[in-house]
């Protein structure tokens, strides 16, 4: 157990130059991703196995001492892949890769995640809030690629994890799927930061019927 000068030294915000060494050092020695669970292959295969689901959620979302945090990626991935398993019934899209791609569509930020919070177990220094969502959102590119590679995903997953924030660049309908459900899973889990025009236009890009979608969802 801390006693009252390391847990105070815990709450201090971290400098710049620590805050970025916190996860360099351990992104060069490579503790970065999970190892890849096997229930990702019955997923991919378009298995709609809930124990499944889980198992590869725990492996990416489990982050000890970051909790919270944790949790509310957790929880966003579940619902963006329930909504957009619904989405893509609509629009008859295969499963399997949209089904994934909404689970993982957040899985470079866990990693991040998971990295600080060891790096921090390590050194006693706890990140604030604006410096721990800084330095994650810097750094999930670079682990997403390296989930891509940890993982083997196929290149169609790979696509959507690259590309799912600026789907209009890409030329994957599961990238515009995705994003569509990010938005639905944010109304429904963040409605105070709900943005209705943006998830009106991206669905009509889709061309999503709203009826339609409030009775499949």
């Amino acid at each position: 157990m801390f006693n009252r000068s390391a847990r105070a030294a815990a709450a201090r915000p971290a400098p710049l130059a620590l805050r970025e060494s916190l996860l360099s050092g351990l992104a060069a020695e490579g503790l970065r991703v999970p190892a890849r669970p096997a229930a990702l292959d019955r997923l991919l295969q378009g298995d709609p196995d809930e124990r499944a689901v889980r198992e590869v959620a725990e492996a990416l979302f489990t982050v000890q001492g970051r909790d919270r945090e944790a949790t509310l990626l957790l929880d966003s991935a579940l619902t963006t892949r329930r909504k957009a398993l619904a989405v893509a019934r609509i629009l008859r899209e295969p499963a399997g890769t949209v089904g994934v791609a909404g689970l993982l569509h957040r899985a470079g930020e866990a990693c991040a995640l998971r990295s600080l919070a060891l790096a921090e177990s390590m050194t006693h220094v706890r990140l604030d809030v604006p410096s721990r969502a800084e330095l994650c959102a810097r750094h999930q590119l670079q682990f997403t690629e390296q989930l891509i590679s940890d993982w083997r995903l196929p290149q169609p997953v790979a696509e959507v994890l690259r590309g799912w924030r600026q789907f209009r660049t890409t030329s994957s309908r599961a990238a515009a799927i995705v994003y569509y459900a990010h938005l639905l899973a944010s109304e429904a889990l963040h409605p105070e930061f709900f943005a209705p025009g943006l998830l009106r236009s991206v669905g009509a890009e889709l061309g999503i019927d709203p009826a339609q979608l409030d009775a499949d969802v």
